[in-house]
């Protein structure tokens, strides 16, 4: 029973790996960030002047946000990406991590490549300090997952800087409602999904 298990849960990092690489060029980090990398950016963005809370800048920058994740598309991304975010921001997702503004247009770019529309709709917007926590809804036709359209629920911490530009930004969501639509890594997912369910009615 062990030995089944180990291999199921092998088996399901192996083909997460290859859907991953869909994404994964030689300018951004492989799936599963390391976390001591998330808190290292955190430090540095601590280290950075941010907007002032209620101002124009702050209005301006949350607005923009708003704006470019409203329609995650091609077009979209290389018309607004250097707008959004500095040219030392660190991005992280549940897949990648990338640094730089470069890195970060061109990871964007690649991720949209197979879309055929994405919206992002930001639920609400809070702060905290320095912190700013944009609850969002996700909704995603692609080339790659046919059928009805991908809904998720998603957060991204962001912080800013003095100009109002991104300098550090961590997506959490649940990465298993995109998994779940594909072939092979599907049956994998919900596999795993239906023995957790059948050991939590235990």
């Amino acid at each position: 029973m062990v030995r089944r298990t180990l291999s199921l849960k092998t088996a399901l990092i192996a083909f997460a790996f290859m859907i991953g690489m869909t994404g994964c060029t030689s300018k951004s980090k492989i799936m599963t960030p390391d976390p001591s990398e998330h808190k290292t950016a955190l430090k540095r963005a601590e280290g950075i002047p941010s907007m002032e809370p209620g101002g124009e800048t702050e209005q301006a920058a949350l607005k923009r946000f708003n704006e470019f994740y409203a329609e995650y598309s091609v077009a979209a991304i290389k018309a607004g990406v250097r707008e959004v975010y500095a040219e030392d921001a660190w991005f992280g997702d549940p897949f990648h991590v990338v640094e730089g503004i470069d890195d970060i247009e061109h990871y964007f770019l690649v991720m949209a490549e197979p879309v055929e529309e994405c919206t992002f709709t930001v639920d609400s917007m809070q702060r905290s300090g320095s912190d700013y926590f944009s609850r969002w809804t996700m909704v995603l036709k692609s080339k790659a997952v046919k059928g009805e359209p991908i809904r998720a629920i998603g957060m991204s911490h962001v912080r800013y800087n003095a100009e109002g530009k991104i300098v550090f930004q961590q997506d959490y969501w649940d990465t298993s409602v995109m998994l779940d639509r594909i072939p092979v890594v599907g049956f994998w997912t919900r596999l795993v999904k239906g023995r957790i369910e059948k050991g939590l009615e235990k």
